[in-house]
């Protein structure tokens, strides 16, 4: 295998309304986005063969955005979810965090998190200057990108390099209002032609913090952490010749967090710690692209070195690990007999963790691949997507991965979808490992391994449909997803009072039946050549089958709804905002809440500036209900401003 090769429902009325609304009279359809994840080709985002939603640059300059999680708040089916302490991680349709994978122009990035209990790195690193757009992908799609797509796929696009030599400056930051939490960031960014039409250059630097901010309630306890990130990147894409291209990457980031408590048994107990983690990142990329007469090929070796540390002011620091990975993938995509556009590709990857809390020091996992993606153009207005991945795992042996999508846009404003796909995820080394504690990583609780988990599986089910035109545009979409084996974590020791790291245990078990089913609705309008409205709706029923219990973290209902002022052509306004419904944990009722914010985009030819004041009425949840683990950003104002040269 790779070891070798490596070595080393109440709604739906309106989502109803406004989609036949569209059936009395067509007008224009307005320019649309184009995307590459659904097919790993360009097409259409209305035709793909998949659920997706675009995070445009338009979006992102009214986002007090700071890395990947902050550009996808207002996403439907979209959650983000706290990990403890104010990290975040993504949710798509009720799945897991892990089961989200991230691309960066449709590189996996590194998943060290999964076993450095969810630390969210992989979300740290990303140059957000450099984002072009964010395709978000929702449903399984391991039959085309593999492991951890079991619950869909965000690709962020960056922008791509020039002959002309341009760049960007990025920097600003925001001050909480009333306490500590004050944030600040810069970034650099510059690329363009070393030699005109043969070699070109990006490269990339930035620098983020996020100050400490301290429980309301709780004296000597955090509800943020601090955070301080770095990062370097560097590109090289070399035109070898009219047909081949050699692209090199690299990156370089160190990311370090600390929050407070008292541990309440132990060492320290009944004195304030400081519990400071960091985290030393390296990502590596060698990609060869080729244009043939047959085919164009692409053949990928690329992967990451992250190594994380702990330091504590009172007692002993938690162990010290190390997570390797390599990846190799390549394809070739052909047409066959005019109709057929035809992908056919594989996959190897390693993983390897050395950690002290393991009997042996280290351990490892690899899995190999074979996918086949054909491309079916029925006819003008009706296609057929159908794909097929096998995976082998050194761990849990061989699986088959299927995929079949319709899409039909029977004219310019109609496209009715649907389709049905699995995934495949095996669990991590540390998912499998009693002996190893996952600690000290900004979460409330350490999570233990179990050497009896198996594999999940997701088979899901989708049909939507979308009308657009110049004016407005809805989308409807209902989901379902039946899951085997889902993993999921329940507190086994130290379970009453508030969690404590050090004290508080969970484990990993398989929920042998999950169904997770739910409803999507998307809309805008413009009310006006000055006014127009966003919204979305996710309702979501995640249920525990044998139990017959409600999931838990995983809320009932989410909302979003903007207003948007186009003042000038230079002034966009915003007020907006976001709803997320009730939901359980640990047998609790949480109960809903809703964050407002302002939001307002100056730009000229040159820069642009970004302001605004987000959680406006400062929102705090241990004031809704002593419930809830987490706490979300309180009320601050902030300015950002890009430079452009």
């Amino acid at each position: 295998m790779c070891h070798g090769i490596m070595n080393n429902l109440r709604y739906v009325p309106i989502g109803t309304f406004l989609l036949c609304v569209g059936s009395v009279s067509a007008s224009e359809v307005t320019d649309e986005v184009m995307v590459v994840t659904a097919t790993s080709y360009q097409t259409k985002a209305s035709t793909a063969p998949a659920s997706v939603s675009v995070v445009t640059q338009e979006d992102l300059a009214l986002m007090p955005y700071n890395n990947l999680a902050d550009a996808l708040t207002t996403t439907p089916g979209v959650h983000i979810a706290d990990l403890g302490q104010g990290r975040k991680g993504i949710e798509i349709r009720g799945m897991d965090v892990s089961q989200s994978l991230i691309l960066i122009d449709g590189r996996r990035v590194s998943r060290a998190s999964d076993l450095l209990g969810h630390s969210n790195i992989e979300l740290q690193n990303i140059p957000v200057s450099d984002i072009e757009r964010i395709e978000v992908i929702k449903g399984p799609m391991s039959a085309l990108y593999g492991s951890d797509a079991l619950g869909g796929v965000v690709n962020v696009i960056t922008k791509p390099t020039t002959n002309e030599w341009q760049g960007s400056v990025r920097g600003g930051g925001s001050t909480v209002i009333d306490e500590s939490g004050n944030t600040a960031n810069i970034e650099v960014n510059t690329s363009g032609a070393i030699i005109e039409d043969k070699l070109y250059l990006k490269v990339s630097a930035g620098h983020a913090y996020q100050g400490l901010i301290k429980s309301r309630n709780h004296e000597h306890e955090t509800d943020i952490a601090g955070n301080r990130n770095t990062f370097v990147d560097a590109e090289l894409k070399s035109i070898l010749t009219e047909k081949q291209e050699l692209d090199l990457f690299v990156r370089v980031g160190e990311n370090e967090t600390w929050y407070d408590y008292i541990p309440t048994s132990g060492d320290g107990e009944g004195l304030k710690t400081r519990s400071t983690n960091v985290f030393d990142t390296l990502d590596y990329g060698v990609t060869h692209s080729g244009y043939w007469d047959f085919a164009d090929t692409q053949l990928r070796i690329y992967g990451s070195r992250v190594s994380q540390t702990n330091e504590k002011n009172v007692g002993t620091p938690n162990t010290a690990n190390d997570v390797d990975e390599d990846v190799i993938d390549g394809y070739a995509q052909f047409y066959a007999h005019d109709a057929h556009h035809v992908t056919v590709g594989g996959q190897c990857s390693e993983q390897r963790l050395k950690s002290a809390d393991l009997t042996s020091g280290k351990d490892s996992a690899d899995q190999a691949a074979l996918f086949l993606q054909d491309d079916i153009s029925l006819n003008q207005q009706l296609s057929l997507l159908l794909g097929v991945r096998y995976d082998d795992h050194s761990d849990f042996g061989s699986h088959v991965s299927p995929r079949a999508y319709l899409v039909y846009a029977p004219s310019d404003n109609w496209t009715l979808k649907g389709g049905y796909g699995e995934g495949f995820k095996a669990p991590t080394i540390k998912q499998l490992s009693p002996e190893y504690l996952s600690v000290g990583t900004g979460r409330p609780f350490d999570i233990r391994g179990n050497e009896d988990l198996e594999p999940e599986v997701n088979k899901s089910y989708e049909v939507s449909a979308e009308y657009r035109s110049s004016q407005w545009g809805s989308t409807l979409t209902l989901f379902q997803n039946d899951v085997e084996n889902l993993i999921d974590v329940s507190c086994v020791e130290g379970c009453s009072g508030r969690p404590q790291p050090g004290k508080t245990i969970y484990e990993y078990f398989n929920i042998n039946q999950a169904e997770i089913k739910g409803l999507e609705w998307a809309g805008h309008v413009a009310l006006s050549p000055a006014f127009d409205v966003n919204m979305n709706l996710t309702l979501l029923d995640a249920t525990d089958k044998d139990t017959g219990k409600t999931i838990d973290s995983k809320p009932e209902s989410q909302a979003y709804l903007a207003l948007n002022w186009h003042a000038t052509d230079q002034l966009i306004t915003q007020v907006s905002m976001r709803y997320t419904g009730e939901q359980t944990y640990e047998d609790n009722d949480l109960p809903s809440y809703q964050v407002f914010d302002l939001a307002a985009n100056y730009k000229l030819s040159d820069i642009d500036f970004s302001m605004g004041v987000s959680n406006v009425f400062d929102t705090y949840l241990a004031d809704k209900s002593e419930h809830f683990t987490y706490a979300i950003q309180p009320r601050q104002v902030y300015l950002n401003g890009t430079l452009r040269f």
